[in-house]
């Protein structure tokens, strides 16, 4: 089992920089780089609600967990 972060590519398709949600959800920016370059082995859930609730905030979109997470089954690695 793998769970993939997607959050560069949400970023990206929603137009909005790695600084300005930083900024925004009131985290460290080397938190978000981290989870855009894949970087990150644990995250807290409240930190990744808040970067969720950010992302809606800032685009009027609905973000879900699906749109930053992805889960990837062992037999489809």
């Amino acid at each position: 089992m793998t769970i993939k972060l997607k959050l560069e590519d949400t970023l990206t398709s929603a137009g909005l920089s790695k600084n300005a949600l930083a900024r925004e959800a009131k985290v460290r920016p080397n938190l978000i780089y981290d989870m855009c370059e894949g970087k990150t082995k644990r995250l807290d859930l409240e930190t990744l609600g808040k970067i969720i609730d950010t992302l809606n905030a800032m685009t009027g979109r609905s973000y879900t967990l699906t749109d930053v997470l992805e889960y990837i089954p062992a037999a489809d690695r």
